[in-house]
């Protein structure tokens, strides 16, 4: 699978192998790691522009009964 690198992270392959992928390039990495690295916000496919979560709106406190 490849991955086009938004935030610079690292990954442990097997829990031993510490790699780590820079932002702005692309990789070609296994499967686990790149499901990975997109649901977490690191990466994505190549040539998919990563969709940022909408901004929630803060709700103004509810007002005090005095």
């Amino acid at each position: 699978m490849q991955i086009e690198v938004i935030k610079n992270f690292a990954y442990a392959y097997g829990g031993t192998d510490v790699v780590h992928y820079t932002a702005g390039e692309t990789f070609d990495v296994p499967d686990e790691c790149g499901e990975l690295a997109i649901a977490e916000g690191w990466a994505s496919a190549p040539g998919v522009k990563a969709v940022k979560p909408a901004a929630t709106k803060a709700r103004k406190a509810a007002p005090e009964n005095k």
